[in-house]
C-alpha cells in the first residue's frame, strides 16, 4: 500500500499524486507542493527567479513594496556558478541528470509493483459468501466420497429403476463442480486485485509447479490415470435396467447376448425392473471384490494392486468362455494357459530381478452360487456378501492365497460373468 512520502499516511481507494517538482509520492492533503514542503519547488523558484517575483506583485503587493528588489536580484545564476567552468557545469548537469533519471526509474518501479489494476478485495464484506461458498463445496466432495464408497449397498434399495447411489453421487458432483468453479472465479478475482509483485509471484509459482508435475508425470500423472482406471463409472448411473442391455448383437461370446438371447428388449426391460435376482450389479461386484483384494494385501503389509484395463479384458473373456464353453479350469479347450490368452490380446507381462525374470500372468478362477446359501459363506443374495464369499474362498486356499499376497504382482484384473442356472464364474489374473 502505498504511503504519503510528506506525512505517512496509507493512500487507499484513490490514485495517487506524485509532484512533478519533487518526485514523490503525497496524500490528497499535501497534493500542492505549498503542502509538503517540496524542496523541488525551492529549486525552481531559484531557477525562475524573475518570473516569481513578477507574480508576487500580483499575490502580495504590500509584501513586495517591504522587499528589497536588490536583494533579490544581487545573486544572478552566473554569479552563483562563478567559479566553476562550462565544462563542470557540464559535468554537474549530466551527473545529476543521471541520478535523478535513475531515481525517477526506481520510483517508478517501486510504484508499479505496489499498484493494482483494481481496488483492493473486500474481504468483510465478501467474507459471507467465500465462507458459504467453500462450505458447500467441501461438504459436496465428502458427500461424493462417501456416496461413491457405498453406492452398492445404497443401490440395494429398492425405488423401482431408481438407484439411489447413482442419483446422491451425481447431486454431490454437480454441486462440488459448481461451487468448485465459483471459488475458483473467486480465486481469479482476488488475484486481481493484489499487488503486481504479489499476482506475478503466483504466476510464477503455478507455472513451475506445473513444470514439475510436467517433468515428474510418472511419479504426479500415473496416480491420476489410475485413480481414473479404479473408478466405477457404472455407479454413477442414476437409473436400472436390469438385465437389459445396449451391447450389440454382434459380440456372441458376450454373457449378457447369450443369456437373453431369443427374448425381446422389452421383455428385457421388466425383466430387470421386476426380477429380484437382477440387483447384483457385474461392475459393481468386479470392483468390490478388487476393492476386499486389495484390502487383503494391505492388511498383510503389501502395496494394493492397481486396476488393468487389458488384464481384465483378459480375465472376462475367460470368465464368459467357460460359460459358453462348459469348462472350469486354467487351460481352455485349446489348450491356451493364462499367459498364451495374454499373448493373443497382445499383453505382455515380463519383470527382471537381476539374477532371474518371470514372464506370463498368474491366474485364480471360482464358482460361486448366486442367490443362494454357501457352506462357509452363508447367503449370497447381496452384492456384498457375494463379493465376500467370493475373496473368502480364495484366502482360504492356499494357491490362491499365494497369487493375491505375493509382494511382486502390482497390477490386476477381475472379470465376472453369469450363468443360466445363477452361478457367477470368476476370473483374476496377476502382473
Amino acid at each position: 500500500m502505498t504511503e504519503c512520502s510528506y506525512c505517512g499516511k496509507k493512500i487507499d481507494g484513490v490514485l495517487p499524486h506524485k509532484c512533478k517538482f519533487c518526485g514523490q509520492i503525497h496524500c490528497h492533503n499535501h497534493l500542492l507542493p505549498e503542502s509538503h514542503d517540496c524542496i523541488g519547488l525551492e529549486e525552481y523558484k531559484k531557477r525562475n527567479i524573475e518570473r516569481w517575483r513578477d507574480a508576487s506583485i500580483f499575490s502580495s503587493v504590500k509584501q513586495y513594496e517591504n522587499e528589497k528588489p536588490e536583494e533579490i536580484i544581487e545573486r544572478p545564476r552566473k554569479d552563483i556558478y562563478k567559479s566553476h567552468s562550462k565544462r563542470n557545469n557540464k559535468k554537474q548537469d549530466f551527473n545529476s541528470k543521471v541520478k535523478n533519471y535513475f531515481l525517477t526509474k526506481y520510483e517508478d518501479l517501486i510504484y508499479w509493483l505496489k499498484k493494482r489494476e483494481h481496488y483492493k478485495y473486500d474481504y468483510s464484506s465478501r467474507a459471507n459468501y467465500l465462507i458459504t461458498t467453500i462450505l458447500i463445496f467441501v461438504a459436496s466432495i465428502v458427500g461424493f466420497n462417501i456416496f461413491y464408497s457405498n453406492a452398492t449397498k445404497l443401490n440395494e434399495i429398492n425405488l423401482w429403476i431408481i438407484k439411489l447411489g447413482g442419483v446422491l453421487i451425481l447431486t454431490s458432483l454437480f454441486f462440488a463442480i459448481k461451487f468448485g468453479w465459483r471459488l475458483g472465479k473467486e480465486g481469479i478475482n482476488i488475484l486481481k486485485r493484489q499487488r503486481n509483485w504479489l499476482k506475478y509471484l503466483i504466476i510464477i509459482l503455478i507455472i513451475f509447479l506445473l513444470w514439475q508435475a510436467y517433468t515428474n508425470k510418472d511419479t504426479v500423472l500415473n496416480p491420476v490415470f489410475d485413480t481414473y482406471n479404479k473408478t466405477n463409472f457404472s455407479l454413477f448411473a442414476p437409473v436400472s435396467f436390469g438385465n437389459f442391455s445396449f451391447e450389440s448383437d454382434s459380440n456372441p461370446d458376450s454373457t449378457y447376448s447369450n443369456k437373453n438371447k431369443g427374448s425381446s428388449g422389452f421383455g428385457d426391460f421388466v425383466q430387470g425392473v421386476f426380477d429380484p435376482k437382477s440387483q447384483i450389479d457385474i461392475s459393481e461386484l468386479e470392483q468390490e471384490v478388487h476393492r476386499r483384494i486389495n484390502l487383503e494385501r494391505t492388511n498383510n503389509g503389501l502395496k494394493p494392486l492397481s486396476w488393468d484395463s487389458k488384464i481384465y479384458q483378459i480375465a472376462k473373456e475367460h470368465s464368459e468362455d467357460m460359460i459358453i464353453r462348459n469348462f472350469y479350469s486354467h487351460d481352455n479347450p485349446d489348450g491356451e494357459d493364462p499367459t498364451d490368452r495374454a499373448d493373443r490380446h497382445g499383453y505382455s507381462c515380463m519383470k527382471d530381478y537381476g539374477s532371474y525374470y518371470t514372464y506370463g500372468l498368474a491366474e485364480n478362477i471360482a464358482i460361486t452360487p448366486i442367490y443362494s446359501d454357501v457352506i462357509g459363506c452363508g447367503s449370497t443374495t447381496s452384492l456384498d456378501s457375494l463379493a465376500e464369499c467370493i475373496v473368502d474362498g480364495w484366502m482360504t486356499s492356499p494357491g490362491h492365497r499365494e497369487n493375491i499376497l505375493t509382494s511382486t504382482y502390482t497390477k490386476t484384473g477381475i472379470g465376472i460373468a453369469y450363468s443360466d442356472n445363477d452361478e457367477a464364474y470368476s476370473t483374476q489374473n496377476f502382473c
